[in-house]
């Protein structure tokens, strides 16, 4: 074997440099600052969802203020006028990692300089028990102790097979490329079309129409229906719904595993009068979003704004949920585009054909269309892992590929711990209306949604990110210690609960979120709840506040973890 043939020989490969593969490169950095360590990142930018390729002007923030960075280098805010009750257009976050990872330097290396950037990962496979060959386009290999794939659940869209696609002959883009795109600039593509009911829909349609474009926005007929958007103003002197949202006060009236059990808790939920109160409390919620949204309103009734109305309680997010982080996003919205609750037929070489549905509004048939943009979210498969390898890791796989044998090991498992969950949280048995989706793919099986169970003696091998959760920020921040402690071999771990644990989060959420929970890694609500699990796993506490008044009712910020490194250091040195 030549020289140029020889694998590059790292201590640690970080597997994209977005939120997650940054900070994971921090914080194993900031621990062990000699290590020989690389990003690969298959762009050309830095901050994946948030790199400069990827926003436009309509992608704001979904955290405020002082929750939207990470503890060590808070960002300085936008200027008032880009402020909407602290959230805050999405090209300060860019900004905010270009300039992060070039602040960090370690062995006389910033962040940044240890990107490889336009490096495909082509194949992920062990090399010996604990070590790892990762094979890249244009043949580089690479051997790694240690990798920290990154890559997280926005990296692949999943583009939907529409009959006629390969017919039409206008622009079809996935939302991924909304923000390198032309189109709205251009006269002469004035016919849009937005297909999906997530949040990324929403802001591309209203970006669509503050251009002055004539918009079509499908939700189709039997999906989970259109995003609750919750409103960004804060109550209770709280500066914005989630400042409010993120306090320790709120977390028993979230049901979920992650948080311990407490006489409020069992309260809550275990007792005629607690769930009655819960019930109420929520109901609240989701008729005060409703009223703000006014999906009835006069000005709609022609567009079929009313077509946007949520199909399941704010409680059961089982649908793409967000924040309405701009003023006139309803109104324009209602005075400007057409909402269709309709799947497509086909499509042709200049329209869409949606099928005739007698019970929507605004039930048309024929769309003349220039662009269709797809917000048609994400492929939960990592294709750089043969399937094979990728069950055996714990990730998602199409039921076609799974193990037959040990998928009814597993499902049998879980249809014994559903009981469990449903005496702990009787509500979750109280399942609402709804279309029920027949699962594509196996569920994320990862212990902590971290670690395969399969690496639990080599700990060779973490996944950060493959989650959905409220403030990514604060979950990659603790992902990346936890994972640290996890691949040094620091964390004790009882391999009898692993398997146990793995399958409460999956069963549980299936229960909490339907069809939006069959991967067991939708955790929208949950995000304080699980870092603060995973942080008592590692025994450390400065990111509690001494008051305890203040430490239920504060709203958790990134400034609350600044300590967590240096307080991980003095505890497990040695």
């Amino acid at each position: 074997m030549s020289d140029k043939d020889k694998p590059d020989i790292y201590d640690v490969v970080v597997l994209g440099a977005g939120l997650y593969g940054i900070q994971a490169a921090r914080c194993y950095l900031d621990i062990h600052p000699t290590a020989k360590l690389v990003i690969l990142e298959g762009d050309d930018v830095v901050g994946g969802t948030w790199s400069s390729k990827r926003i436009y002007q309509s992608f704001w923030t979904q955290t405020p203020i002082g929750m939207a960075e990470f503890s060590d280098r808070p960002m300085t805010p936008p200027p008032l006028e880009d402020q909407y009750y602290g959230f805050f257009p999405a090209k300060y976050v860019t900004e905010y990692l270009e300039s992060y990872v070039d602040d960090h330097a370690y062995n006389a290396q910033t962040l940044g300089s240890r990107i490889s950037f336009g490096t495909q990962v082509e194949r992920l496979e062990r090399y010996t028990e604990g070590s790892w060959t990762i094979t890249c386009h244009r043949g580089r290999i690479l051997h790694a102790d240690k990798v920290i794939d990154c890559t997280g659940m926005t990296s692949e869209p999943h583009v939907p097979d529409i009959p006629g696609k390969d017919r039409f002959e206008g622009l079809m883009i996935h939302h991924k490329d909304f923000g390198q795109s032309s189109f709205l600039s251009d006269p002469s593509r004035h016919h849009i079309a937005v297909l999906g009911g997530a949040k990324s829909a929403s802001d591309v349609a209203y970006a669509c129409a503050k251009a002055g474009k004539d918009v079509h926005w499908i939700i189709r007929e039997d999906g989970g229906g259109p995003g609750a958007l919750l409103s960004a103003e804060g109550k209770g002197g709280y500066a914005s719904s989630i400042d409010g949202f993120y306090t320790r006060l709120v977390v028993p009236l979230l049901p979920n595993p992650f948080s311990k059990s407490s006489y409020f808790s069992n309260f809550l939920h275990c007792t005629k009068v607690g769930r009655w109160f819960f019930e109420k409390l929520w109901n609240i919620v989701d008729e005060d979003q409703r009223a703000k949204a006014d999906f009835h309103r006069d000005e709609g009734q022609a567009m079929g704004f009313q077509n946007l109305e949520p199909d399941t309680a704010m409680f059961w997010q089982n649908d793409s949920p967000g924040i309405n982080q701009r003023p006139d996003f309803f109104s324009t919205i209602a005075q400007n585009v057409s909402v269709h609750r309709q799947s497509i037929e086909h499509l042709s070489p200049r329209s869409i054909t949606l099928e005739p549905n007698v019970a929507a509004e605004n039930n048309a048939r024929h769309i003349l269309v220039d662009v269709v943009v797809l917000c048609t979210g994400w492929d939960p498969v990592s294709r750089i892992f043969p399937p094979r390898d990728a069950v055996k890791l714990g990730l998602a796989v199409p039921l076609s590929e799974q193990d037959q044998e040990e998928e009814a090991k597993w499902r049998a498992l879980e249809g014994a711990k559903d009981r469990d969950i449903l005496r702990r949280f009787p509500f979750l048995a109280r399942t609402p209306p709804y279309r029920p989706a027949q699962p594509s793919h196996t569920p994320f099986r990862l212990y902590k949604a971290i670690a395969p169970p399969s690496d639990i003696d080599s700990h060779s091998i973490a996944f950060l990110g493959k989650m959905v959760v409220g403030n990514n920020f604060r979950v990659a921040e603790v992902q990346a210690l936890w994972a640290v402690a996890y691949l040094d071999g620091k964390l004790k771990l009882d391999r009898s609960r692993i398997e146990e644990e793995i399958v409460e989060t999956v069963t549980w959420c299936r229960r909490r979120y339907l069809n939006k929970g069959q991967l067991g890694s939708w955790f929208p609500l949950d995000t304080l709840a699980y870092t603060d699990m995973l942080l008592d796993q590692l025994r450390l506490s400065s990111h509690r506040r001494k008051d305890w008044i203040k430490d239920l009712v504060a709203p958790c910020v990134a400034a609350d973890l600044q300590g967590l490194i240096a307080e991980y250091k003095e505890l497990y040195s040695g």
